[in-house]
């Protein structure tokens, strides 16, 4: 049994006589004649029995038209389910996140791809850059974003968005006085960083310091900038230069900061990918990746515009 002879059967079950079956189908009649003769020889029963004006149903073969009609369209919506699965319109997407972006930016573009493929589902995997790089590579994941910019050879790496540094501190800090805090003011401050000293993040607070003549004091390193934080809330003393987006965290005994150089350095998030990925969900949702970064360079170029 196969579905053509599904197809030819229902036709002449709906139809009640070969020689219109044989017509809708745009086929002859004597070969037809034979496909379900030789279904019913495979099945070994009648699906039809000859009446004056035609032929009817047999109970196996009233039995047999459910069921070859659930199964025609079970092909039709697994046909149509592929199709749009090699469209990136269907699927699960993988997609791997660490750190402060996974506040603001990531969900704010994963909801525009939401918006344009309602029917793909999205999973976020949190973890460390060094399980991400290893779970792209396992295809565990589809993509990974973070502040970092790799160097392996075997992975593409695209700009997402940039954003400024602003500044950190308790609310009882003397610089909270202040609407615009200048990096100079940050001179003689104890600096809360991330103890991992490669990352986007923390290279643009120490260029940042370096360019206004100081090597910053670092103290109550952490392992990434929202830990950093909650340790900075916790202490006596000290401040920290984060993305500007993590403002939107609430944390108790903390206030937020921009700072006046904001022109100087921009913050980076990047995504990167296996280069021989040919996945069409990649290719949706790096179509996303690149209109959200059109529009923050857009945002960007005005935000400056304001500030000159």
């Amino acid at each position: 049994m196969d579905i053509r002879q599904l197809k030819y059967f229902i036709a002449v079950a709906e139809e009640q006589n070969f020689g219109r079956a044989a017509e809708r189908l745009h086929r002859s009649q004597p070969p037809l004649t034979r496909q379900i003769q030789t279904l019913e020889e495979e099945l070994g029963v009648l699906l039809f029995r000859r009446t004056a004006k035609g032929v009817e149903l047999t109970q196996a073969g009233e039995t047999l038209q459910r069921d070859a009609m659930n199964i025609l369209a079970l092909v039709k919506q697994a046909t149509e389910r592929a199709q749009l699965a090699a469209k990136g319109q269907i699927g699960i997407l993988d997609v791997g996140v660490y750190g402060s972006a996974s506040l603001n930016t990531i969900p704010a573009l994963l909801s525009i791809f939401s918006e344009k493929h309602p029917d793909v589902e999205i999973r976020l995997h949190n973890a460390h850059r060094s399980i991400q790089l290893e779970a792209l590579r396992q295809r565990r994941v589809l993509i990974a974003f973070d502040r970092y910019r790799p160097e392996d050879t075997d992975l593409a790496v695209e700009l997402v968005s940039q954003e400024p540094l602003i500044v950190a501190f308790k609310q009882n800090h003397p610089l909270a006085a202040k609407e615009i805090v200048s990096i100079e003011d940050l001179r003689n401050e104890p600096m809360s960083m991330p103890a991992a000293l490669n990352t986007l993040t923390v290279n643009a607070a120490l260029n940042l310091c370096r360019a206004h003549g100081f090597e910053p004091r670092l103290v109550n390193e952490a392992t990434d900038v929202i830990t950093g934080l909650v340790t900075l809330a916790s202490s006596q003393h000290g401040v920290a230069l984060i993305p500007a987006s993590v403002a939107t965290l609430q944390i108790p005994g903390l206030v937020f900061r921009p700072l006046k150089e904001t022109r100087e350095i921009f913050m980076e998030l990047n995504c990167f990918y296996l280069k021989d990925e040919a996945s069409p969900l990649l290719r949706e949702l790096l179509q996303v990746v690149h209109e959200y970064r059109r529009e923050n360079e857009r945002m960007l170029r005005e935000s400056i515009s304001v500030q000159a």
